[in-house]
């Protein structure tokens, strides 16, 4: 039995193979299996795996007539193979520090309250990496324990899926793999296991490069689109919302849910969670243009009020911050805490 497991979906990544594989080969910790997928490639990209499988017999190859197709197939195909306890993910266009394996493992081991580690991530290379990328992995970096996971859950998938360490049990039996839905797979994953109060943590160490191309899934998938991760949001916020019965139908709620702002972040997302049953008592913002207006949407009209009035709302509602604009998801937690709100207490912050 290895000590951790790697599984590594392939598709057309041939011109990147050879590094990936070799950072798994070099690293520090030597007891592991890789378990590469083939999920329909028409490049060289089987060739290299075999030809390292057959020199390395810690790798194994699956062939794309294995799973049905799809990277969630190849993922489970992998799963369903695995030995350690530990498993990691690996995307085949990307690169290991070589000590990532090896600490990855040791905080799981020495942490048995943990069901997944991760790191810091490194994008490379510079001259594809934009303002908005830069801001999304600061952000994700600024969480490094299990309740700031927990806590911007609903903001943005709040880890690098290939980046992370897992126990295998808890992903098989729990979690049951991974699921075929209309969103990313991975953001899917980590929700299901925040839901299920897991706990992830986040070495402080920049363990894994993630590399940035015109091909890569994120670029190229629907499931990676802006509404597609708007879903997934609003799919797990309604069941945690719905569970504490709030912004319910009348009748079943206990507490009445308001949004914090009226821009057209907080509008889509309180649209979409009237579709999911959850209907939002109205909109809070700071702009006076909008205070003493209503937000309309298919015969639903909402009241958008002040901050002032909002605080003096009894019983004390449920908000829900969603504003789009820099620093606006502090602004508010700010705000709420200096009122001696708790956050998944009397609000949550989704944007």
């Amino acid at each position: 039995m290895p000590r951790v497991s790697v599984i590594m979906p392939v598709r057309n990544a041939g011109p990147w193979l050879a590094e990936s594989l070799g950072s798994i080969e070099d690293q520090s910790e030597q007891d592991w299996e890789l378990i590469a997928v083939d999920d329909g490639s028409s490049d060289d990209s089987v060739d290299l795996l075999r030809a390292h499988a057959a020199r390395d017999r810690r790798i194994s190859v699956l062939g794309a007539s294995s799973h049905g197709g799809g990277i969630v197939n190849a993922l489970n195909a992998a799963l369903a193979r695995v030995r350690s306890p530990l498993t990691a993910r690996m995307d085949a266009d990307d690169v290991c520090d070589r000590d990532r394996l090896a600490l990855q493992c040791g905080a799981l081991e020495a942490d048995d309250t943990l069901f997944a580690v991760t790191c810091r991530v490194r994008p490379f290379p510079d001259s594809r990496l934009r303002d908005g990328m830069v801001r999304y992995f600061d952000w994700q970096h600024s969480l490094s324990a299990p309740e700031e996971f927990a806590r911007d859950r609903f903001v943005e998938s709040p880890l690098l899926h290939p980046s992370v360490a897992m126990r295998s049990q808890v992903l098989t039996e729990t979690l049951e793999g991974w699921r075929d839905v209309a969103w990313p797979e991975d953001w899917d994953l980590f929700s299901r296991a925040f839901e299920a109060g897991l706990k992830i943590r986040r070495l402080p160490e920049t363990l894994y490069s993630w590399r940035l191309h015109a091909g890569q899934a994120t670029r190229c998938d629907d499931r990676y689109s802006e509404d597609s991760f708007r879903a997934a949001r609003v799919h797990f916020l309604a069941r945690a919302l719905r569970a504490r019965a709030i912004g319910a139908q009348p009748g079943a709620r206990e507490r009445d849910l308001w949004v914090m702002g009226a821009g057209p972040v907080g509008k889509k997302l309180g649209k979409a969670l009237l579709a999911e049953g959850i209907d939002a008592a109205g909109f809070v913002d700071v702009d006076p243009k909008k205070i003493g207006g209503r937000v309309d949407h298919e015969g639903r009209g909402w009241p958008v009020i002040g901050n002032a009035e909002f605080r003096r709302l009894a019983p004390r509602p449920f908000a829900l911050a969603a504003v789009g604009a820099a620093g606006g998801r502090q602004q508010i937690r700010e705000l709420l805490e200096g009122w001696g709100w708790r956050e998944s207490e009397d609000f949550y912050v989704a944007a």
